[in-house]
């Protein structure tokens, strides 16, 4: 049976938040959650004392009048050195609005690791659908996983990401991914599309994932990344990464993933289980 599940210690105090312009957020059962307020001309800096991990909660006030998903990006400066720009998507929420009844979106998340001693932060809004955003800030680790590999494959396409090179399996629109593992487990699959040279602008995939006669689909939305490649495979671009879980019930299992609902001629699939 597949189950797709959805993507969440104190060790120091977050510390000189500014500013420090909080926003109050009502969800349906009435718990208050406090959260900082992030404009574009005014960024969000903070001290943070490591080694330890932060996780970082954004929303962004929902437009009028949409109902797709929404892209946003804002960019991390750690110590007025080191940037990266991180892109998150997110949709509207049905549970959550702020205390004037005004809809945010759903809360997407992403973690900085504190190396240790004293350390300078700033979150700088870099595009959004409004002038203003959220942030929440809680010290909590990632979880553990790590790779796993394809039983069957097409081919090995090989990206950069973060400094390390990574590997993803292709899978053709006519030939399956397969993947054997023994479970109970949580299955953590990372899917990039891979452009070609005629294909613009969003695109959109299905991958159905098939295990002992039962199938799912997982529909996505994309656009073509800006900052990854692959490193084997020049005449194709990835997308941005979209990342599903899959609950894998005790015993073996063979599952196979087959790419749909698209012209690219093939995706790339990463493959990891929880420690």
């Amino acid at each position: 049976m597949i189950i797709f599940l959805s993507v969440l210690c104190i060790f120091s105090q977050i510390k000189d938040i500014t500013p420090a312009k909080t926003w109050n957020l009502e969800i349906v059962t009435k718990k208050t959650d406090e959260y900082y307020l992030l404009t574009k001309d005014t960024p969000i800096t903070f001290t943070v004392e490591g080694p330890t991990y932060i996780r970082v909660y954004t929303r962004i006030f929902w437009p009028t009048k949409v109902s797709k998903k929404e892209l946003y990006k804002v960019i991390l400066q750690e110590n007025a050195i080191d940037e990266r720009l991180i892109t998150l998507e997110s949709e509207r929420s049905d549970v959550t609005t702020d205390m004037r009844g005004r809809p945010v979106s759903k809360w997407r998340t992403f973690y900085i690791e504190v190396p240790e001693g004293v350390n300078r932060y700033q979150i700088t809004q870099w595009s959004s659908p409004n002038d203003s955003m959220l942030l929440k800030f809680t010290y909590e680790s990632p979880r553990e996983w790590h790779d796993i590999p394809a039983a069957g494959y097409s081919a090995l396409l090989e990206a950069v990401e973060e400094e390390k090179l990574v590997k993803y399996y292709e899978v053709l629109r006519d030939k399956k991914v397969t993947l054997r593992l023994q479970g109970p487990v949580s299955l953590k699959v990372i899917a990039r599309l891979n452009y070609d040279m005629s294909m613009l602008g969003e695109q959109s995939y299905s991958l159905l994932v098939s295990d002992n006669g039962r199938t799912e689909q997982e529909n996505v939305k994309c656009y073509k990344s800006d900052v990854i490649t692959y490193e084997n495979r020049p005449d194709v671009v990835p997308s941005n990464a979209h990342t599903f879980y899959i609950r894998v019930d005790e015993g073996w299992h063979n599952l196979e993933f087959t790419l749909k609902g698209t012209t690219a001629k093939s995706a790339a699939l990463r493959f990891q289980r929880e420690k």
